[in-house]
């Protein structure tokens, strides 16, 4: 046997490949599937992400620790040296810390900041949407949604009185997450994401054009973590110049 051919035969022998999405005949079945998995542990993840801000694009590293179901942590840091940014959400407040600004900022209202932020309106859990989204699964919401189905993908779709919508997309393989919209009642775009969806997403891009931001993120492997609840706390750092966020009236990135 001719070498590239052997060579060419034990790379196809050791890649793995993926199964194929089937196509969605039920919907209701593949959503109703979604909510009914079982609720996920807490865990970690560092990423690598590309950060495109308006005036600057930044290569980062970075940890996620995710306490279902409205807790996180995001740390971004450069190449060497300590996180740069801390962002953190207890369920209730939400906080961020800039060290280059040396600047820590409260979000008191996380549930309805959140949701406001994502289309969904301030009556529903924006933190718990917001930590479903990190995992790359789909958020519960009140209402019942308009249900789609295009090839192996179902699509659920929110629209609120006042004419604001949320819409995610998942995948029939793994029930999760590859796509996500929301729009607020003028129709502009407040997110725009999508996921490579598995077990836990191994990227995600998230794009929030009222706040300046996109993000490219890259994961490395999920693990199991058992944070202390203080992790999911922010603290201001003694001398910082103190802030509190608004994102019902955002301002771009700085």
């Amino acid at each position: 046997m001719k070498r590239p051919l052997l060579a060419f035969l034990l790379l196809a022998a050791c890649k793995e490949v993926k199964p194929t999405s089937p196509a969605v005949a039920d919907p209701a079945a593949l959503v109703a599937r979604a909510h009914a998995e079982p609720a996920a542990t807490p865990v970690y993840s560092a990423f690598s992400a590309l950060l495109r801000l308006p005036d600057q694009t930044v290569s980062l590293q970075g940890t996620i620790v995710l306490g279902p179901p409205d807790r996180f942590r995001v740390e971004l840091r450069g190449p060497i040296g300590p996180a740069q940014v801390i962002v953190t959400c207890n369920g209730t407040d939400a906080t961020a810390w800039i060290a280059p600004k040396n600047t820590f900022g409260t979000l008191p209202n996380a549930n309805g900041s959140f949701g406001t932020l994502l289309g969904a309106g301030e009556g529903v859990g924006g933190a718990a949407v917001a930590a479903s989204l990190l995992l790359g699964r789909l958020p519960q919401l009140a209402g019942t949604p308009d249900l789609r189905a295009a090839g192996s993908v179902a699509t659920s779709i929110w629209t609120r009185g006042d004419g604001a919508r949320f819409e995610a997309s998942i995948d029939s393989l793994t029930a999760h997450l590859v796509t996500a919209h929301a729009t607020d009642k003028q129709g502009v775009l407040l997110l725009d994401a999508a996921w490579e969806p598995g077990a836990f997403p191994a990227s995600m891009h998230v794009n929030l054009p009222t706040l300046g931001v996109v993000a490219d993120v890259n994961y490395t492997e999920w693990k199991p973590a058992a944070p202390d609840p203080a992790l999911f706390e922010g603290v201001a750092p003694e001398g910082a110049v103190l802030k509190t966020f608004d994102l019902a009236n955002p301002q771009p990135a700085p």
